[in-house]
């Protein structure tokens, strides 16, 4: 049996027509399209779409990597994404690359946990493409020149999946991007997201980033 979590499009259902945040998904389901009059502009310039809201076709479960991922790093923190009478704790793994443009990246997340398997017969783990950002007009685009663009997509992140009012534990990759992640920004990290409890809230403290 495949197991659908929250992180796809919510967790509220219409009868006969699905997850109920799909309902606020155009026909057009083109990248382009979606960019252009459907996500969300956090600030001036940023954009984003995640998964949490509504999933388009592009997102959801991917069973392999896109080529050219590359790992951010993994956070541990409590499993919220299903309803379960005991809290209990697993990783997930956070990927980036583009999505066709150089100034948009897709995030991709992978969950894993002994209790997970042990919970759910048959489970695996798949890489689940959550989060499209958008940065218009915004240089330098590249990750590499500009890791704070990667710091505020993992703020943006943290907040849709819920955790950041929680205790997670943020670690960075060894990859060549976990790397430029800022030591200012793993310290403080959960203070960040800690107030964070609404739109309004993230706005509030990407315009202060």
């Amino acid at each position: 049996m495949k197991y659908l979590f929250s992180r796809y499009g919510g967790s509220s259902f219409i009868i006969g027509k699905g997850r109920a945040s799909d309902e606020k998904l155009p026909e057009d389901q083109s990248l382009d399209n979606l960019l252009d009059h459907h996500a969300t502009e956090i600030i001036e310039k940023l954009f984003f779409i995640s998964s949490y809201d509504a999933c388009p076709k592009f997102m959801g479960a991917y069973q392999r990597l896109p080529p050219k991922s590359v790992k951010i790093g993994s956070v541990e923190h409590d499993f919220f994404e299903v309803f379960m009478q005991d809290d209990f704790r697993v990783t997930t793994e956070i990927y980036t690359t583009i999505h066709d443009f150089s100034n948009v990246y897709a995030l991709f997340i992978r969950t894993s946990g002994e209790y997970l398997k042990s919970v759910f017969e048959g489970y695996k783990p798949s890489y689940d493409y959550v989060q499209t950002t958008f940065f218009r007009d915004v240089s330098p685009q590249d990750l590499r020149l500009n890791p704070k663009l990667m710091e505020i997509m993992l703020l943006i992140l943290f907040y849709k999946m819920g955790i950041n009012e929680t205790d997670f534990n943020f670690q960075p990759s060894k990859t060549f991007l976990g790397k430029r992640i800022s030591k200012k920004f793993i310290e403080n990290v959960n203070a960040l997201s800690a107030g964070i409890k609404s739109d309004a809230d993230l706005k509030k403290l990407l315009e202060q980033y």
